[in-house]
């Protein structure tokens, strides 16, 4: 996750504010690596973590990115899933 960090802040895209790795409410038999940032710019902020999650040869097809607008005070909000039709995310 450092390097993720780093990633972000040299682009100025903003910043990793957590992460956690759990079970998937709707299979409990797998799992999913779900990554909370603070970000400028959504789209671009996606790509990064995604690319970089996928050259640092981590798992990146189990993952969820939620995001919040940077300087802003609001819920996180579910940006992207590993899998087409998963809305469920909690914090």
């Amino acid at each position: 996750m450092e390097y993720l960090e780093v990633a972000l802040a040299d682009a100025s895209l903003g910043y990793v504010d957590g992460s956690d790795m759990g079970k998937c409410i709707s299979d409990p038999k797998k799992y999913a690596l779900n990554i909370f940032s603070v970000v400028t710019e959504e789209e671009q902020s996606i790509a990064l973590v995604k690319r970089v999650l996928r050259e640092s040869r981590l798992d990146y097809t189990r993952i969820k990115i939620a995001t919040m607008p940077y300087g802003k005070e609001e819920a996180y909000t579910l940006k992207y899933a590993y899998k087409k039709g998963v809305t469920e995310f909690s914090l």
